[in-house]
């Protein structure tokens, strides 16, 4: 490997600094940009007096995305005036209030005796799209079932249905309204401004044809020369985002046609079964995994498909970042299938908003490290955005942002566009106060390189790891239903078992990626020499959260890789209920909900253990690169007030094993180190470019949140 270029490593891996708006001198501040060390800049048209359609902007945009050609810089295309994307700063819905997001609500009627229902729609509502009585069934103690296969519909207007119900007979009304109020929309700091449906392909089309359309037909190099478009936070609105407030609609997502959607999908129905997508529990599963299976898929269509292949047209790609990254919960309620999505795009990527290490969440990259490993992509893009805690981050932020970066290209990461800004008015009196950042340039110029020599390192090699822990959004698909206020992972029991094992696996030295269903069904089928491997990785060790249903190919599957040598483990409880099947309601009492055990601790030769368990298992088959007899402090620095964090992962690049191997910690460590068959590791530090020999016996030193890779010649029994 050329050290060369691991020292003085190309712009092309450095940090792209995002700038919205240009000073008057713009191009003082494309100096800063490269005297400060960076790559390139993510950047957009003017966003006032008109945006996209004012060709004065479009002048201006194009002057400065030739002069940071001429300069050497590269540059994203952001596009959106703020976020999210889609509404093209009110141009997409100006004369097209059709094109608004939408959600559709369900108006519940009882009768245990004969009673007419006039039901009449409110001011806040569009139309009614449905309407269906069921027989209901109180033979069951505490309930009433639904029989959902006997629906008869009921006429209905558009804004008014009437119906005389029998004794044991429900009336369902669903109805479509606006989503905008207390929704992402309202509650972010940017703007208050309605938005598109990004379900419907002609809305999408409309955001194309007023910010995307205007750039390329004013400069046709401005997409060429792109490195990416980046689109920001684009979503589904029907969720509730502030804890605060209750609303009086639960709003499912809703597009013209979705219900003919649904059937050409799945080849059923969704009308008898739709009062699923708003109630029931496992009886409902099944439905609503289906409905936001199809969800995910009509917004990667509509969306991210069609973007994606228009930015291809003009020759660029099409990238950015989602809402809510973080948890399966909002995988679900924002994107129905969040991994579809991802899937969908040219390449795929996050925002992080952990402004400090000890509030970093390791699952933001990992989810999305998913998606490039499918597809192929050199790893992913993040938005690196301190925001959470800033007093805490200002106390040493360019110590912290390290210590982020490193946990970003740990996870994947192989690409940062950065509002962690610099001082870029210190570079000249005539660059305005507002280009005032954190960092002197020096901090920058390191920060810069350190970003880079990890890019360089990293680039084209994605994380070598034999464990694999089970994405398990069926799990969480089957329990979403719309609710009245803000829904929160934290409530989610999926995300919490998710969370808490991939903390411990990690933080106990564990390397880990996320596999789904696809990835679990295609192993158990192929194989290399009868081991079973996800995307070229010998699979070791699979690992399920605490869930209760999955998809019944995913559990067939097991059976065959636990034959071919997987260990497979389930945490605290295993699956029992199957997508697919239609469960009729069983009981319920309210009062003996809190006291059952989980339903399934053992089946089919497969048990539930706990968490110690499984951190025990993982310990006793480490393989590769063991770091023992962790110590605080360093030859030069003795400290003995923390408990030290070392995080690693491992990559194979030109015949040679490399770890990246991280202190994660507050302070600086030491340790020893075991290869196998290796009596010594080459250390290249990122920190400052060197290269130097570690003997075997010779302890590892790693500063307070900087990492080092560990270099190993490849032989036999490395693995």
């Amino acid at each position: 490997m050329d050290r060369e270029q691991f020292l003085h490593p190309d712009l092309k891996y450095k940090m792209k600094t995002i700038i919205h708006k240009w000073p008057e001198k713009e191009e003082l501040l494309m100096d800063a940009v490269k005297a400060f060390g960076y790559g390139g800049v993510a950047t957009n048209p003017d966003q006032d007096n008109g945006y996209t359609s004012n060709p004065e902007n479009l002048e201006k945009f194009d002057r400065i995305l030739k002069r940071l050609q001429d300069k050497g810089l590269g540059y994203w295309i952001y596009d959106e005036k703020g976020y999210p994307s889609g509404y093209a700063g009110g141009l997409a819905l100006k004369d097209h209030p059709e094109l608004e997001a939408k959600g559709f609500y369900m108006i519940r009627r009882l009768a245990v005796e004969p009673k007419q229902v006039e039901f009449h729609l409110d001011e806040e509502s569009d139309k009614i799209i449905w309407a269906a009585r069921y027989p209901v069934d109180h033979s069951v103690m505490n309930a009433s079932i639904i029989e959902y296969e006997k629906m008869e519909s009921v006429p209905f207007t558009d804004r008014v249905c009437t119906w005389d119900l029998k004794e044991n007979e429900a009336l369902f009304i669903f109805c479509v309204k606006s989503a905008y109020e207390g929704s992402h929309l309202t509650h972010n700091v940017c703007s208050r401004s309605r938005y598109i449906n990004i379900l419907d392909e002609k809305a999408v089309r409309r955001f194309l044809d007023v910010c995307y359309e205007p750039i390329a037909k004013y400069s046709r190099e401005a997409y060429q020369n792109a490195i990416a478009v980046f689109t920001d936070e684009p979503s589904l609105v029907t969720a509730y985002i502030q804890g605060d407030e209750v609303w009086p609609y639960a709003l499912a997502p809703w597009k013209e046609g979705l219900f003919e959607d649904f059937e050409r999908e799945y080849g059923y129905s969704l009308l008898p079964y739709l009062p699923q997508i708003f109630e029931g529990r496992d009886s409902s599963y099944t439905t609503r995994v289906h409905f936001y299976e199809l969800i995910g898929k009509l917004i990667a269509k509509s969306y991210v498909g069609q973007i994606s292949r228009w930015c291809r047209e003009h020759g660029t790609r099409f990238s950015g970042h989602y809402l809510a990254e973080e948890s399966l919960r909002f995988h679900v309620l924002y994107y129905g299938s969040y991994l579809k999505v991802l899937e969908a795009s040219d390449y795929p990527g996050v925002d992080v908003l952990a402004a400090y290490p000890k509030i970093y969440h390791y699952n933001t990259t990992r989810f999305a490290q998913m998606a490039a490993r499918k597809k192929g992509s050199n790893g992913l893009m993040t938005e690196l955005c301190p925001f959470i805690d800033i007093p805490y981050f200002e106390k040493e932020p360019v110590r912290y942002a390290t210590g982020i970066l490193n946990l970003l290209y740990l996870g994947g990461c192989r690409c940062i566009n950065s509002y962690f800004s610099s001082d870029f008015a210190s570079y000249d009196p005539a660059i305005p106060e507002a280009y005032k950042g954190y960092m002197s340039r020096e901090e920058a110029r390191w920060v810069n390189d350190y970003v880079g020599r990890m890019g360089w390192m990293l680039d084209g090699v994605p994380n070598d790891c034999g464990t694999f822990v089970y994405y398990a959004l069926e799990d969480v698909q089957a329990k979403t239903r719309p609710e009245h206020c803000a829904q929160e992972s934290v409530n989610c029991d999926t995300d919490r078992s998710l969370l808490s094992l991939t903390r411990k696996i990690y933080e106990a030295g564990h390397d880990y990626q996320f596999a789904d269903r696809e990835d679990v069904v295609k192993a158990a089928k192929e194989s290399v020499e009868g081991e079973a491997r996800i995307s070229g990785m010998a699979v070791k060790n699979l690992i399920f959260p605490a869930m209760d249903v999955i998809w019944p190919d995913t559990w067939e599957a097991l059976k065959t890789l636990r034959e071919k040598g997987v260990t497979i483990w389930f945490a605290d409880k295993l699956p029992a209920a199957r997508v697919g099947e239609r469960v009729r309601f069983a009981e319920y009492d309210f009062r003996e909900e809190a006291l059952r055990e989980p339903e399934c601790r053992e089946k089919e030769g497969f048990r539930a253990v706990s968490e110690t368990e499984i951190l025990e298992g993982l310990k006793s088959r480490e393989e590769g690169l063991k770091l023992t007899g962790i110590e605080p402090g360093t030859d030069e620095k003795e400290i003995q007030t923390h408990t030290p964090m070392l995080l690693k992962a491992r990559y194979k690049k030109e015949g040679k094993t490399i770890y990246f191997v991280v202190n994660n910690s507050e302070e600086d460590v030491r340790t020893a180190w075991e290869f196998p068959q290796a009596d010594r590791a080459e250390v290249w530090n990122p920190s400052d470019g060197s290269v130097r020999i570690l003997q075997k016996g010779e302890k590892l030193e790693l500063i307070s949140y900087r990492g080092k890779f560990l270099i190993f010649e490849d032989g036999e029994n490395y693995e």
